[in-house]
């Protein structure tokens, strides 16, 4: 009988693999290979972790203070005439796009400026009319310079005064053609929700550091009273007996310092007693002789000097 043997010898297979395929192995090497080349080629910066990093040695020196700002009064302004484009408004617009947006959307508007481009997701292209948020038109996107978008990373620019949205607005419309038209009643719309014809006034602001040292410096005379109370000798007199009364050390003797300017014993007995828990005394203090609150008014009056 004439034996017959499989073309194919399936059990080898599984010990030499290369028998079905032969060289084809190295071709789907080659090929992946190169579809990891052309993956890293395509990583950016951060994506190939080649972004140097940077540990501060005291991250509050990195914080931006707010900045010094007088109060002033931004007059009132007419939406209907605002949303009118004109020479002025444009120049005006295009000194502020550079100055606050360029560096996101790019200097064409297209959304590619150097701090855009780790954001997720991308600012806004605004030479593409479709996908806005709110809208492309003046009254939405004045809604967002007004109110800015959190979830894409648009921070607000209410700090600048109506007219300059208007203008800034006027400026990246003319990035491209066809942006749509408001009616009348939107842009009257925008003096309903914002109150631009009623104008407003903006109160001065002074930067952080600046503020904690003038309240560090109105301060200090009032923290070193208190402390020349804190570290009164038994001896002095009505020091034995305010420490006997007080509760609460540091509430007692803030209250000792503005109450011991009071002109009488009694306005200053009526003071604390009204409330000794707030004042930082005990209950009991309600219960000192007139000899007693003599002492202790005595020596509020000599910290308070």
């Amino acid at each position: 009988m004439v034996q017959f043997q499989d073309e194919i010898d399936w059990k080898d297979l599984f010990h030499k693999p290369e028998k079905l395929f032969g060289y084809s192995y190295l071709y789907f090497f080659g090929v992946l290979v190169l579809i990891g080349l052309l993956y890293v080629n395509r990583l950016t910066d951060v994506g190939k972790n080649s972004v140097a990093a940077v540990v501060l040695s005291d991250s509050t020196a990195f914080v931006a203070d707010i900045p010094l700002q007088a109060p002033r009064t931004i007059p009132p302004i007419d939406p209907t005439v605002a949303g009118v484009s004109s020479p002025d408004a444009l120049a005006k617009g295009r000194d502020l796009y550079k100055a606050n947006c360029a560096s996101c959307h790019g200097d064409n508007g297209q959304g590619d400026g150097p701090a855009g481009s780790f954001m997720n997701p991308r600012p806004r292209n605004f030479q593409v009319l479709t996908g806005w948020t709110n809208g492309p038109k003046i009254s939405e996107m004045y809604k967002t310079l007004e109110e800015g978008i959190v979830r894409n990373g648009m921070a607000s620019y209410n700090y600048l005064p109506p007219a300059d949205r208007f203008a800034l607005i006027h400026f990246v419309q003319t990035f491209t053609s066809g942006y749509p038209k408001d009616s009348p009643d939107a842009l009257k719309g925008l003096d309903a929700a914002y109150q631009l014809s009623k104008g407003m006034s903006v109160p001065g602001q002074m930067p952080i550091r600046k503020a904690a040292v003038l309240v560090a410096a109105e301060t200090s005379p009032t923290q070193q009273r208190l402390n020349t109370l804190k570290a009164a000798p038994e001896s002095q007199p009505g020091a034995a007996l305010f420490r006997r009364v007080m509760r609460d050390e540091s509430r007692a003797l803030t209250s000792m310092l503005h109450l011991g300017k009071s002109s009488t014993v009694e306005s200053f007995m009526k003071a604390i007693t009204s409330d000794p828990n707030a004042a930082g005394f005990k209950a009991e203090v309600a219960r000192l002789s007139d000899s007693e609150w003599t002492a202790l008014h005595q020596f509020a009056l000599a910290a308070a000097r």
